[in-house]
Formats: C-alpha cells, sequence, structure tokens
C-alpha cells in the first residue's frame, strides 16, 4: 500500500459522540476515550436531536418520503422509519457537517453503545494511517459486526491491521446477508476531510440507519472503505437500543405517527 503521506503530517483526531443523553453511557464513553490516549478538548458530544426533539418540518427535510426510496437492500421496505433511526442518522450527518465546517483533517465519530476500547486509540489509528493507501475514503471498526474473516474478500495476517471492504453485499455459506457493503456497523469509523465532505454533499435526505444508508452512498460515491482488524473497540453489554419504542403509546408516539403518515415517511 502507499502510505498517505500528506495525513500523516497533520495526525490530528477529532472526537465525535453519537449520544442519547443517557448520563451512564456519557460516563462510559469517555472515561474510556480519556483511558485510551484521547484528550478532552478533542470530544466533541452530538446529543440532538432525541425522539421528542422530532419536528414535522424536521422530519421533512431529513427524511426521504416513501415514494421516493432507493435503497438497494431493501427495495420493497414501504415502513416508517423508526424515530431512533431517525435521530442517529441525522446525529451522524451533524458530526459530518460539523467535521466539514471545522475542516477538521480526520474525525472519528464513535456511538455511545461503545462499552470498551482495548487499545489506546490514537497509536492504533496512527498505525492504520501508516497503511492506508492516499485514496482511503473511511475506516470502520465494530464487534457488532461480522470479523473480516467471514467476508471471504481476504486472509487476515499478523502484519497488517487494515483490510479492504467491498461495497456489495457478504453472504455466508447459507446464502443469507452477513454484511450490506463497506460499512461495519457506525458504531466506529474515521473520515478524512475529503471523504467527510463527499457524505455531507449527499446525505440528505436518508431513508434508513446511517450504516445502511451510508452503504447506498458509499456504493453511489464509490468509496474505498477500510476495517480495523482485529477490532479494538468492543459493544457495551446489556444495554437498551435508544431506536426502541416504548412499549406504552405516549403522546409524542401519537404525534410523530400523524407526522409520519401527513409527510408519506
Amino acid at each position: 500500500m502507499t502510505k498517505n503521506k500528506n495525513l500523516k503530517e497533520i495526525r490530528k483526531f477529532k472526537f465525535f459522540v453519537i449520544h442519547n443523553k443517557d448520563p451512564e453511557r456519557k460516563k462510559v464513553i469517555t472515561e474510556e476515550l480519556l483511558g485510551n490516549g484521547v484528550f478532552d478538548k478533542d470530544i466533541e458530544l452530538i446529543d440532538y436531536p432525541n425522539k421528542e426533539d422530532l419536528t414535522y418540518n424536521l422530519k421533512k427535510k431529513i427524511v426521504q418520503k416513501k415514494r421516493e426510496r432507493h435503497n438497494f437492500g431493501f427495495p420493497n421496505q414501504k415502513g416508517s422509519l423508526k424515530d431512533g433511526w431517525i435521530c442517529v442518522s441525522y446525529k451522524h450527518y451533524l458530526a459530518i457537517e460539523k467535521m466539514v465546517k471545522n475542516k477538521y483533517p480526520l474525525g472519528i465519530i464513535i456511538e455511545d453503545n461503545v462499552g470498551t476500547i482495548n487499545e489506546n486509540i490514537i497509536e492504533t489509528l496512527n498505525k492504520c494511517l501508516d497503511e492506508l493507501p492516499s485514496d482511503w475514503d473511511v475506516l470502520f471498526d465494530s464487534t457488532r459486526a461480522h470479523s473480516f474473516d467471514m467476508m471471504k474478500e481476504g486472509q487476515v495476517n499478523n502484519k497488517n491491521i487494515v483490510y479492504k471492504k467491498n461495497l456489495g453485499y457478504s453472504f455466508n455459506i447459507s446464502g443469507n446477508i452477513i454484511a450490506g457493503g463497506g460499512t461495519k456497523s457506525a458504531q466506529f469509523y474515521m473520515l478524512n476531510f475529503n471523504s467527510a465532505k463527499k457524505l455531507y454533499d449527499h446525505y440528505l435526505p436518508f431513508n434508513h440507519a446511517p450504516d445502511v444508508w451510508m452503504n447506498e452512498l458509499f456504493r453511489h460515491l464509490d468509496f474505498n472503505c477500510y476495517w480495523i482488524e482485529p477490532s479494538i473497540t468492543e459493544n457495551r453489554k446489556n444495554h437498551t437500543s435508544s431506536t426502541n419504542f416504548e412499549k406504552k403509546l405516549s403522546y409524542y408516539q401519537l404525534k410523530s405517527k400523524i407526522h409520519n403518515l401527513i409527510l408519506g415517511i
């Protein structure tokens, strides 16, 4: 691989934490970052919007109408997007927007359901940059998805920690989809300024959760995607997803359903 010399000279990382305002999640992810080489000044929480913040006008601006959806992986999916998906997808967009508008050379977007970081993250990302080619666009890490070995796209070895992931679908021996493209969930990924700008220019309106939607964008933009192997982050155990609705129908949920019906989303 050809080393990315220009980025190697900068090596300034900005971390954007996708956060749902759960104090315990904030405590865990902040302690993990600070304990693994990240300075407090380089951490920024993206904690808006949450489900109760979703207005009619905001949904109209950021979500595709059902009749306009063009998701290759789920062409027949016409149901309404969960409000939790809308919130988290838009938070990812806002993180990318901050990276672009502030012209950060390298940005890491990390969700607050990461429970453990197993390596000094700055040292590891520098090693990754040493291996990545000059035309890389995005680097993923997560234990929520299957390992690179399972993708049958190459052999993991002891010399490398980054591996190129294709943009197509990956299947297991039973023919079931185990990966929808270049993403490895959307729990942890690094962008450079140029790739962030391309995503920012094409992100809205979206039609799914961030990893599914970005797979569509990556194919459209012909992104060069890479995975870290072995993973350096671990998913938080026994947490409740913020994308779930409460079992009891609330005023906010009723209002949301009416908005979705009127907007056709």
